[in-house]
């Protein structure tokens, strides 16, 4: 992977808050490397989630449901009663907890502090490590 390139939840944390920020050009091995990709989709998934619950092109989605998994997963159940929609999808708890930042800041909706400080701590992950102090 392209040693500028972030990895790992920070990146899916970048990709879903602001997709348009690496571009195909500059960081090539985001599009050719296979975790890369992984979470270049999940992402996607994630970007076409908030989409139905903000409802830019359609009626918005509310949750109906939310369920926390032995495993670690969260299972979210959400609904457009005006043309009969209802989809379920099971998250990890990164995944879960970047919608609902994402959520936050396109309708203001509740996020719990642990999910902000998931997603924050995730992003530090964008901030190259500084070389040691010469002395």
């Amino acid at each position: 992977m392209d040693a500028l390139a972030p990895r790992g939840e920070a990146l899916l944390c970048a990709l879903v808050l602001a997709p348009h920020t690496y571009s195909r050009n500059r960081f090539f091995s985001l599009f050719t490397d296979p975790k890369a990709i992984l979470t270049r989709r999940r992402a996607s998934k994630l970007r076409g989630i908030i989409r139905q619950m903000v409802g830019e092109r359609s009626p918005r989605a509310e949750v109906v449901g939310e369920q926390l998994l032995e495993d670690g997963q969260v299972v979210i159940k959400y609904q457009v009663k005006e043309i009969g929609f209802v989809r379920t999808v099971a998250l990890s708890p990164m995944e879960a907890s970047v919608l609902k930042y994402a959520l936050h800041r396109a309708t203001g909706a509740t996020l719990e502090p642990s999910d902000r400080e998931r997603v924050e701590l995730a992003l530090q992950g964008l901030i190259p490590p500084f070389a040691p102090e010469l002395t």
